[in-house]
């Protein structure tokens, strides 16, 4: 069984994309709190909505977020706001592809292929 904790690992790349130092300036810049980002690494759970704000403020990668791989691409602070929204059918359409990704499941181009049918169909 795999004991490293992806969520961690995550929120250290959040930090670095938003480029604050601490998990407490983190929490500010995502509106939520210390507390809560703590208790999702403790579970080790992902924090896809965190991840999908990140990506929209800072114009970070999210394969680049969720995984580490590939470049982060993070193109500083926009200067007008995005939003997107998805359904929660979607979303948890893309929590269930991006847990067969890192489980080995399906490859990168399966991911890529998948996740963009979630976003055309939204």
């Amino acid at each position: 069984m795999n004991t490293e904790n992806v969520c961690k690992k995550i929120i250290n790349r959040l930090v670095f994309a938003y480029g604050v130092k601490t998990v407490k300036s983190l929490s500010e810049r995502l509106d939520t709190t210390v507390s809560v980002i703590g208790n999702r690494v403790a579970r080790n759970t992902i924090p896809y909505d965190l991840i999908v704000k990140c990506s929209i403020d800072t114009g970070a990668n999210l394969q680049w977020i969720l995984t580490g791989e590939g470049e982060p691409n993070i193109d500083g602070i926009k200067t007008e706001k995005k939003s997107i929204e998805l359904s929660s059918e979607a979303l948890e359409k893309l929590e269930r592809i991006a847990a067969l990704k890192s489980s080995g499941a399906i490859t990168d181009d399966e991911y890529q292929l998948l996740k963009g049918s979630i976003f055309k169909a939204s």
